[in-house]
């Protein structure tokens, strides 16, 4: 894989603590890819990816992806099970999650690499479909994002940690989410095009209007048949009055 240099400067917290423990990240010629599909949800935060991987693991044909490269994710399951290389616990991982017939995994730009730099993304190769969502209203996303930072309720499935009236309005941090949205969104660009690879471009408005509809552009895409089963959906969106009262404030100044 071609990793353009505005990429690898991009700062990895999570390169960092996973290679404290690993040491530098590297091929393992002994990792084996799943033998099904593999599917790379690239995501920014609060761009609906949790309802997405839920309504997907909601047709069966996959288990529901999770931010399963975060460091300290990692790192749990190496130690529990003695593993000694990234490689080695991303060949695990299928057994970590519900065994479905292919898998799902959330990545974000620096997580990309760190597969990339490990051999993964070469070894699984054309069985690999990348999936960006997007969010087009990027001032939504962003003050979402400082609300869930500061309450914790990071889906709908966690209880908040504050009431509304104890948010605190921040233009600042809305504007600093906004440029690390548009940063992302452009490294995940910049990685497709170095590498020659057409993701499945999927936007945050669109899979709420109509989530079948997405399904089954990803379906297409895949080869598979895809049905959403709305009874294992847990999760709903979260805009309520906190997030109109900011943006209503927001584009007043």
């Amino acid at each position: 894989m071609i990793i353009p240099p505005q990429l690898r400067a991009i700062a990895s917290p999570h390169r960092v603590m996973i290679e404290a423990h690993f040491g530098a990240l590297h091929p393992d010629p002994a990792y084996q890819p799943p033998p099904g599909q593999t599917l790379f949800v690239c995501f920014t935060n609060r761009c609906g990816s949790n309802y997405l991987a839920q309504l997907l693991a909601s047709t069966g044909a996959f288990n529901e992806a999770g931010e399963f490269f975060n460091a300290e994710t990692v790192l749990e399951h190496a130690l529990g099970l003695g593993l000694h290389s990234l490689p080695a616990y991303v060949a695990a991982l299928p057994s970590l999650v519900p065994p479905h017939k292919n898998f799902a995994a959330k990545a974000a730009p620096d997580q990309l690499v760190m597969l990339a730099d490990a051999g993964i993304l070469a070894a699984v190769g054309p069985r690999a479909t990348y999936l960006l969502l997007e969010r087009q209203d990027t001032l939504g996303q962003a003050i979402s994002r400082v609300v869930a930072t500061q309450n914790r309720q990071f889906t709908s499935a966690h209880a908040s940690a504050v009431p509304d009236s104890a948010l605190v309005y921040d233009r600042t941090a809305i504007d600093a989410e906004r440029a690390k949205i548009a940063h992302a969104n452009a490294a995940f660009y910049l990685f497709f095009s170095a590498n020659g690879i057409t993701p499945v471009h999927i936007t945050y408005e669109a899979l709420l209007r109509a989530p079948q509809t997405v399904l089954n552009d990803i379906a297409e895409r895949l080869g598979l048949k895809l049905q959403a089963n709305s009874s294992r959906i847990t999760i709903a969106r979260q805009s309520g009055a906190i997030t109109a009262a900011w943006r209503a404030r927001y584009e007043s100044q």
